[in-house]
C-alpha cells in the first residue's frame, strides 16, 4: 500500500497572475520541497483592451477585470492556505490610473498587489519555464502578452539576458486591427513594427548563438494548437506562421476566421499576436520553437515555494550593484548596523521592514558614480532606472525614496502612496537612515550610539554621549537635520 504523505506537511500556496490579456490563478501544495500544481484557472478580460493614449485603462476594462478577481475571491474563501502572492503587469504597470484599480483589487482579494517591472517579469516567467523543465543548452523563452513580449537567454535555472518589450496582442489588435479588420496592409505594419522593437536587441540576442527555442504563453498555445492540430509536442517554424498568416488574411475580419477552437477573445487578438511571433523568428532567426504550458504563474509559486528564495535574490541584487558600482561595504555596514539601532527604539518599529535599512544603506551612495553634488538625487536617479532582480515596482520605489531623501532638506519630500506600508511606518526608517548617516558622516566609525526614545507620536530625544554632546561639529549636525525633519513634521531634541 502506498504510503500516505500527512497533511499537515503540506504548504498549500497561491499565484495570481494579473497580465493585460488574461488573469491566471494558480493554486499548488508543496511536499519535501516539490511543487505539485492542484488548480489552474484562467480568464481572459483583456485588461489592457481600449486604453488611452496615455494608457489608462478603460473602464470596461476594469470592470471585466473586477468581476473576474471577485470569482477568484469567491474560491479563496473556500480554502485555506498558507501563502498568497499576487503579481500585476504591463497594463497595470503602465497605467497611470493603475492605483484606483489596486485599490478596488486589494478591497476584493484581501491581500496586497505587487505591480513588477517588465525584467521582474522576464525573470519570473524564466523561473516557471526552468522549474519545470530541463533546459540543459542555452534556450530562448518569449512570452507574447497583453501588453508586452518578454524575451529571455538562459541555460539551467539562470537567465543571462532578460528584456521586456512594449509589444503586445491586445495593445497591437488595438493598434493595427481595430474592431477586429484584416488586410495585407495592416499585417505587414504590424510585423515590420514588431521587428523594429525586436531590432534593439537582435545582435546581443544573437550573440548568445541559443540552439533552442520556448514559446509559452496562450497566445503562442493558440498558433501551436492551429497549426499543429492540437499536438502541442509538435515544433513550431516559421512557415507554418507564414501559412497561417496567409490563411487569416483571406478574410477581411476576425469574426470569419475558421477557428472555431478558439474563443471569442482569443480569436480576436490571434492576428495580432501572431505579427509579433513572426517578427521574433524572422528576427532571431529562429529555426523552430517548442511550446511550455509553465511561464509567470509557475515562477512565483517557485519562489514561494522556497521561503529564503525571494529574499536571497534581493540580497544578491545589492551585492552585485556593491560590487559594479564599487561602493565602500565598510562604511555601509556601519551605517546599516546604527541604522538598525536606532530603528528598533521606535515605538512604530516593524520586523519586517528591517531589511530595507540594510538596502538603502548598503547603496546610499551609489550616487557617487555620477557626482558627489546631489548624491542623493543622483541616486534616486539610477534606482529608479536601473533593473532590480526580486524588486517589484513599488519595492524599487520605497528604495529610490530612502536613497532620495537620506540627507539635505526635506522641503518637497512628498512620499508616494504605498501598499506595502503606510505613512507612519515608512518615517522611523526614514529617519533612522538620515540619523546614522549624520553620525557617521566623514567615515567617522567609532563613536558612542546616542540612544533614542519616541517621546511623541512625531517627537524623539536622543540622549548624547558625553564625547558626542562636547562635538561642536556634531551638534551643529544635529540642529540642521531638527530643522530639516520639522519640513515633515517630526521634532528632535537631545539632551
Amino acid at each position: 500500500m502506498e504510503k500516505q504523505i500527512p497533511e499537515e506537511k503540506a504548504q498549500i500556496l497561491v499565484a495570481v497572475d494579473l497580465g493585460s490579456n488574461s488573469f491566471h490563478l494558480g493554486i499548488a501544495r508543496v511536499i519535501d520541497g516539490v511543487i505539485q500544481p492542484m488548480h489552474k484557472v484562467k480568464q481572459r478580460v483583456q485588461l489592457a483592451e481600449n486604453s488611452d493614449s496615455k494608457g489608462n485603462l478603460s473602464a470596461e476594462a476594469m470592470e471585466r477585470g473586477l468581476a473576474c478577481l471577485t470569482e477568484f475571491s469567491q474560491r479563496l474563501s473556500q480554502m485555506h492556505f498558507h501563502d498568497i502572492r499576487i503579481v500585476a503587469t504591463y497594463a497595470l504597470r503602465s497605467a497611470p490610473n493603475r492605483k484606483e484599480f489596486i485599490r478596488k483589487a486589494r478591497k476584493i482579494l484581501g491581500y496586497p498587489i505587487e505591480v513588477i517591472p517588465g525584467k521582474e517579469e522576464a525573470r519570473l516567467i524564466y523561473a516557471g519555464v526552468s522549474q519545470n523543465q530541463q533546459i540543459d543548452n542555452t534556450t530562448l523563452v518569449i512570452d507574447i502578452g497583453g501588453g508586452s513580449t518578454e524575451l529571455i537567454i538562459g541555460e539551467g535555472q539562470t537567465p543571462h539576458e532578460m528584456e521586456s518589450l512594449s509589444m503586445g496582442c491586445v495593445s497591437y489588435q488595438s493598434r493595427f486591427f481595430e474592431n477586429g479588420q484584416l488586410s495585407h496592409k495592416r499585417m505587414k505594419k504590424a510585423i515590420l513594427t514588431a521587428e523594429q522593437q525586436i531590432e534593439m536587441l537582435q545582435q546581443r540576442y544573437l550573440n548568445h548563438q541559443f540552439e533552442a527555442a520556448i514559446g509559452c504563453s496562450g497566445t503562442i498555445k493558440a498558433i501551436a494548437s492551429i497549426i499543429n492540430h492540437d499536438d502541442l509536442s509538435r515544433s513550431i517554424h516559421l512557415e507554418q506562421l507564414e501559412q497561417l498568416k496567409d490563411a487569416i488574411l483571406e478574410h477581411d475580419n476576425v469574426d470569419t476566421l475558421p477557428f472555431p477552437e478558439l474563443a471569442e477573445l482569443r480569436r480576436k487578438v490571434l492576428p495580432s499576436g501572431l505579427a509579433i511571433l513572426i517578427a521574433c523568428f524572422r528576427q532571431l532567426n529562429i529555426e523552430q520553437m517548442q511550446f511550455s504550458d509553465d511561464a509567470l504563474r509557475e515562477g512565483v509559486l517557485s519562489e514561494m515555494a522556497d521561503g529564503k528564495l525571494h529574499h536571497n535574490i534581493q540580497a544578491h541584487t545589492i551585492s552585485y550593484l556593491q560590487h559594479r558600482y564599487q561602493l565602500d561595504n565598510l562604511h555601509s555596514r556601519q551605517i546599516h548596523e546604527s541604522a538598525v539601532n536606532l530603528y528598533r527604539q521606535f515605538d512604530s518599529k516593524k520586523k519586517r521592514l528591517k531589511p530595507w535599512l540594510d538596502y538603502a544603506a548598503n547603496l546610499h551612495e551609489i550616487g557617487l558614480q555620477i557626482n558627489y553634488r546631489s548624491i542623493h538625487k543622483h541616486g534616486e536617479y539610477i534606482i529608479n532606472n536601473i533593473n532590480l532582480p526580486g524588486f517589484n515596482l513599488e519595492e524599487q520605489q520605497l528604495l529610490a525614496f530612502l536613497i532620495r531623501w537620506h540627507r539635505k532638506k526635506l522641503t518637497d519630500c512628498e512620499p508616494p502612496l504605498f501598499e506595502m506600508l503606510e505613512l507612519d511606518e515608512l518615517w522611523p526608517l526614514l529617519i533612522s537612515l538620515r540619523l546614522s548617516v549624520i553620525m557617521h558622516l566623514g567615515r567617522r566609525h567609532h563613536i558612542p550610539l546616542p540612544k533614542l526614545k519616541q517621546t511623541g507620536e512625531q517627537e524623539i530625544t536622543l540622549s548624547l554621549d558625553e564625547e558626542l554632546a562636547q562635538s561642536e561639529l556634531f551638534i551643529a549636525d544635529l540642529e540642521l537635520e531638527q530643522e530639516h525633519l520639522s519640513e515633515i513634521g517630526w521634532r528632535l531634541n537631545w539632551q
